[in-house]
């Protein structure tokens, strides 16, 4: 790695280790030590929107043989639920091992942060309750580890399993100096503050300054990790982040017939599991399965994900659906999979209690292809009592299908009730919109939209167009007697619809960052949901924050996937800033113009709180 050690200067493709203020102003002090690194298992990043690189410095981080065709990702439970440097036999089998890091010692305590955000509890903080309190749980998705990413360390902190990266910085460092005398028992810190907080992510080098914050608006980064190695469980202190920091990452391999799981944070295989013909991934919101459809064989398998299953990482259910299953998202409450059969245009419905097919729609689909649903509409949003899906057909229609109960005394149809009053030319594929509690979608197609008279551009140029619901009677409506399904009073528009001017070329799909989320908190469910409630991060787009509803996660950048830009020869992802105007960011400072990501052959991104 290249920096400068005075911090003056920095230049295209130095790394930006050093410039993290904990790193240069107190790194000697922490715990496990930090210092700006001298090759490349240490050398950290090269900053905001840059690509990760392996130890041998490749982008490409799984090449072929390890995944010949990749579609579709998912990504899961977090490693440290299985994979983790405590004492065996739970944690490290061989070869290391840290008695501070077992699951007694992992307090889960969160609080309300910023507006979006969640904070480790602290007396400190007068007047604000904690709202979720986990022994033992798992690595939280609301918060990133420091530092991040972690350095490789020799010897590894465990041999069997192998985690080679260095623990977060130690709760201990923020502990205050003990009284004198100390009492009996007590940890000795040194009560140091965090000092890379939300600021300048990029710098500036034409004037030479280099970045010196967080490109997250809200703080979502602390010294949260284990003690150092003690004799007696007694002597560590409680702690909230350990290693192995990623998740299990799914990734469907068609050309194999597998999904491979992957370690996210070092990517290097976990396991292979053989399915017919993998096309598409939905996980339930609870992190208990996996659905894959298999698109030449009509048929829906399910995997158990979940580490403390006796059948983890095992085929358990195999479900019939109609012919050529394609798109398929799982109800972000946990009641139904929703699953497209492109080839003879109907809906399957399989609903999450038994794994099983309970209806088939077909009224106003033609070659559904895709398809996301909103949640459940129980106290936000228009208060209807019940989910949409948006399902995206071939020929451009977006159909929309609303959920039950539509029994005697029901105010749902269960059924699909129109059509959005646009064509969406050429379409991709479609994600729900996280920020919206009224229930929206980004739909990706070719050929901008005029917001004003509702018309398309020719096919050829690239859009992505945001469809919400703009008015709907607030309130459960029972069902009108005699009348088909319909939209009952509900209006749909397109917003706003992105085109060349933002856009590098025809987008094929999109994700959205999660770094301020409520994913800490336990999953929204209604009466209709299958299960229990998954206490930490889960999957549901809500999350009951002080006794009020509130979207999970607030992302800022959409990231949208472009494999033919107009400009150049290779793919890009472009990056737009949601938050303020859709404007594209310029990812890279260095080079005149507006930057996108490169990324040859992109055909598909991923994110936590993906459907």
């Amino acid at each position: 790695p290249t920096f400068d050690p005075a911090s003056l200067m920095f230049q295209e493709g130095w790394s930006n280790f050093s410039y993290n203020p904990n790193v240069r102003l107190q790194g000697s002090l922490l715990l496990p030590a930090l210092q700006v690194g001298s090759c490349t298992v240490d050398g950290g990043s090269s900053g905001v929107f840059t690509l990760t690189r392996d130890s041998a410095l490749n982008s490409l981080l799984v090449r072929s043989p390890q995944v010949l065709k990749s579609d579709d990702m998912m990504l899961g439970h977090a490693l440290d639920s299985s994979f983790n440097n405590a004492p065996a036999p739970f944690g490290c089998q061989a070869g290391g091992g840290n008695l501070c890091a077992l699951d007694g010692r992992k307090l889960f305590q969160v609080m309300q942060g910023g507006p979006n955000t969640l904070i480790p509890a602290t007396p400190l903080v007068l007047n604000n309750p904690i709202l979720n309190t986990q022994i033992g749980a798992e690595n939280v998705i609301s918060f990133a580890p420091h530092p991040n990413p972690p350095p490789l360390q020799f010897p590894p902190l465990c041999v069997s399993p192998y985690i080679g990266g260095q623990e977060p910085t130690s709760i201990v460092v923020v502990l205050p100096p003990p009284p004198a005398p100390p009492p009996p028992g007590y940890v000795n810190g040194l009560g140091l503050r965090n000092l890379l907080v939300p600021g300048d992510p990029f710098g500036n080098p034409a004037g030479g300054l280099p970045p010196s914050g967080l490109l997250s608006p809200e703080q979502n980064s602390w010294f949260q990790g284990p003690h150092a190695p003690q004799a007696q469980p007694s002597l560590c202190t409680n702690y909230l982040i350990r290693q192995q920091v990623g998740q299990f990452l799914y990734v469907v391999d068609r050309v194999r017939r597998e999904v491979v799981v992957f370690n996210s944070n070092r990517m290097t295989p976990i396991e292979r599991i053989d399915v017919p013909d993998p096309t598409s991934l939905a996980m339930s919101p609870n992190l208990d399965f996996l659905a894959v459809s298999n698109q030449s064989v009509g048929l829906v398998t399910f995997i158990d994900i979940n580490p403390a299953s006796s059948t983890f990482h095992s085929r358990v259910k195999t479900t019939v659906v109609g012919s050529g299953p394609r798109g398929i998202a799982w109800e972000p409450g946990n009641e139904d999979i929703l699953v497209c059969n492109e080839q003879d245009s109907t809906l399957s419905i399989i609903s999450a209690f038994s794994l099983e097919v309970r209806k088939t729609v077909s009224s106003q689909l033609n070659q559904p292809f895709d398809v996301v649903i909103t949640p459940r509409q129980t106290g936000f949003g228009f208060q209807r009592n019940v989910y949409f899906g948006y399902i995206l057909n071939r020929n451009g229609g977006c159909t929309i299908y609303e959920s039950g109960p539509n029994a005697v005394n029901g105010w749902g149809y269960d059924d699909t009730i129109g059509r959005a009053p646009y064509n969406f030319r050429q379409p991709k594929s479609l994600q729900v919109d996280p920020l919206a509690l009224t229930s929206a979608v980004w739909i990706l197609h070719e050929g901008e939209i005029n917001v004003q008279t509702g018309q398309s551009a020719p096919a050829g140029t690239g859009a992505a167009s945001h469809l919400e619901i703009l008015s709907a009677n607030l309130g459960q409506l029972p069902l009108p007697p005699g009348l088909a399904p319909h939209m009952r009073s509900m209006t749909m528009c397109v917003n706003v619809s992105l085109g060349t001017s933002v856009l590098s070329g025809i987008p094929v799909d999109l994700a959205f960052d999660d770094q301020r989320n409520y994913g800490g908190l336990v999953n929204f469910t209604t009466s209709f949901s299958a299960g229990s409630a998954l206490p930490i991060n889960g999957k549901s787009l809500v999350r009951v924050v002080g006794g009020t509803p509130a979207n999970t996660c607030e992302p800022k950048y959409m990231f949208v996937a472009v494999p033919n830009p107009t400009f150049g020869s290779e793919g890009v992802v472009d990056v737009v800033d949601i938050g303020g105007g859709f404007n594209r960011v310029d990812v890279n400072a260095f080079q005149p113009g507006v930057q996108s990501v490169p990324m040859p052959g992109v055909v598909s991104l991923a994110n936590y709180f993906r459907q």
